[in-house]
């Protein structure tokens, strides 16, 4: 996992890059006055929680299984997720070993498995209630992808400062940052994907932001129109198109736009607050034009 998020560090260059967010962690640290070496344990940790916590996603989702667990089934998936996240719990204890990160390690990790129960009762909530509205999906989100990366911000700050405003500032930062995630991802499910004409028929598209909003402004005729476009979309083209022609007739796109700006706004106030100019600073920054 090291190898993964740090090739450089090891003189390699053919391992498959993981995402831009997962040098989030190194780069607070960074921006907070410390040494991205510092950050190495919490950041292995951070992202083997996060590795188990979507293919949990997935499976409580019911969305198209992955290649490696399609015929083990389910249980296969969740039986290596509980294996990932005991993995994530030894790495993170490591900062108790480590005499640099230990005088700050019980807050931390205190701090992160709270987080963690945060998470996790968003996603329990988002299981047996039922996101109707736009107050609920931002609830959702926040408590999910927003808590999720304020967590890492938070946490790899604390590494080099212990001063509570700027430690919120730096949670302010990676909320906002990881509600800009969700968004876009949520944009991508109404805009047309490589070899798709209909991006109506992805299922995910029936929990996202744009039908959200949709059907909190269109009237109760188009509400029911695109309810049952939705049932049908997976294996309709004609009704999945008719999704993505309803939510563009609500500006859905449009409304994302906005928050997309909104959020980024929040976010850039956050990390000016939260540090000095660096090189650090402005690459955090430049990730947030995601």
């Amino acid at each position: 996992m090291r190898q993964a998020i740090y090739p450089e560090r090891e003189g390699l260059k053919s391992l498959e890059k993981l995402p831009q967010w997962t040098r989030l962690p190194s780069l607070c640290c960074q921006a907070a006055g410390g040494y991205p070496e510092w950050v190495d344990d919490l950041t292995v940790a951070w992202v083997l929680f996060y590795t188990a916590a979507d293919l949990m996603d997935k499976v409580q989702d019911q969305d198209q299984p992955d290649p490696w667990w399609r015929d083990l089934g389910s249980g296969a998936a969740l039986s290596v997720a509980t294996g990932v996240y005991f993995s994530a719990s030894l790495v993170l204890n490591e900062l108790l070993r480590n005499p640099i990160t230990r005088p700050s390690a019980n807050e931390i990790i205190r701090d992160f498995y709270n987080n963690l129960l945060i998470m996790t009762s968003g996603q329990y909530r988002e299981l047996i209630e039922r996101v109707s509205t736009l107050e609920d999906y931002w609830e959702y989100a926040g408590a999910k992808s927003g808590v999720f990366f304020a967590t890492a911000c938070r946490c790899a700050a604390r590494l080099a400062i212990d001063d509570q405003d700027l430690l919120n500032d730096f949670y302010q930062f990676g909320y906002h940052f990881g509600l800009l995630v969700q968004i876009h991802d949520d944009l991508d499910d109404i805009q047309p994907p490589t070899n798709q004409a209909a991006p109506g028929q992805k299922k995910e598209i029936a929990r996202s932001l744009a039908v959200i909003y949709a059907l909190s402004v269109l009237p109760p005729h188009d509400c029911k129109r695109l309810k049952w476009s939705l049932s049908k979309a997976p294996t309709d083209s004609q009704a999945a198109e008719e999704v993505v022609d309803i939510l563009n007739r609500s500006n859905a796109a449009l409304y994302l736009l906005t928050e997309l700006e909104r959020h980024r706004k929040l976010a850039l106030d956050a990390i000016m607050r939260a540090c000095k100019p660096s090189p650090a600073q402005e690459t955090l920054i430049s990730y947030l034009s995601i």
